[in-house]
């Protein structure tokens, strides 16, 4: 059963119903550790809204924090995500989803930034006459390679050479409006191993992006001992999805829980304040 109320999605999964040498760095990280990395590079990722034959300009700044020469090199890759959520990339044209040959950077793909030097880059962005609309979103990979290697020590004192890869993400969507939809498919819990006292075991939801928009939405959880009425929140998790892709979002439960009845319940923000499912969980341990 699962009605609808205001806007709020809820469900309730019984237990005994379950359902049968270089450094690579994605855009997101701090900007001080770009920085020690060799360069920063703003915006991580670009948006673009376009129907068939559209093109549009957005603008990336290239940094060089460094006391030396920074030579780059760009290039296009394709990517996705796994079914947990990490970042796949794929040689460009690889993906059904691939926008890599719809993407065009100026000035060019090679140039030197001088030391404290700033550059600005135009990603200009065309999708072709023929572009498959039946495809809500394509993407692409921006890299961002540093071809000049720097110095630098390990951990134990040995001198490396280091370069830095950076990539932005690219997507496209031929819909103006929002149309961003989330199915939760399965909710469960799984048992620690025998042995283990480090943790609780885990909870695992598996949702469906229905949408045709990619999502990038966050989940609360909490626990309540129903016998003993104690509540815990556990830590908020992020969560990124094209349409289409399927989710594993994996929650460690505490370790050394009490015995007992508990329930779960996780609440997913997947776009503006309305676009919220509440699925709970009762188990035991």
């Amino acid at each position: 059963m699962r009605p609808y109320l205001k806007g709020l999605f809820y469900t309730v999964i019984m237990k005994r119903i379950v359902f049968c040498v270089f450094c690579l760095a994605i855009i997101g990280l701090s900007q001080n550790l770009m920085a020690q990395a060799g360069m920063t590079v703003s915006p991580g990722k670009l948006y673009y809204k376009l129907a068939v034959g559209g093109t549009a300009t957005q603008k990336i700044v290239v940094s060089n924090p460094n006391s030396r020469d920074l030579e780059i090199g760009l290039s296009l890759n394709d990517w996705d995500y796994d079914s947990l959520g990490n970042n796949q990339t794929f040689d460009a044209g690889t993906l059904k989803t691939s926008a890599a040959d719809w993407v065009r950077v100026m000035p060019g793909s090679y140039f030197t930034l001088r030391p404290g030097e700033k550059r600005e880059l135009d990603v200009v962005f065309t999708v072709p006459a023929n572009a498959n609309t039946e495809i809500p979103v394509h993407t692409a990979m921006l890299f961002l390679t540093q071809l000049n290697p720097g110095d630098g020590r390990a951990a134990d004192g040995t001198s490396i050479k280091v370069s830095v890869r950076m990539g932005i993400k690219i997507y496209h969507s031929f819909a103006q409006a929002d149309e961003r939809d989330i199915e939760v498919i399965n909710f469960t819990d799984v048992l620690p191993l025998k042995d283990d006292k480090t943790t609780g075991g885990y909870l695992e939801l598996k949702l469906s992006n229905t949408g045709k928009q990619w999502l990038e939405g966050k989940i609360k959880w909490e626990i309540l001992n129903t016998q003993t009425g104690e509540k815990k929140k556990l830590e908020d998790q992020e969560i990124f999805s094209l349409p289409g892709d399927q989710r594993l979002v994996r929650q460690n439960l505490p370790p050394n829980m009490s015995k007992g009845k508990y329930t779960a319940t996780a609440v997913i923000n997947y776009g503006d304040k309305d676009q919220l499912k509440l699925v709970e969980l009762e188990f035991q341990r």
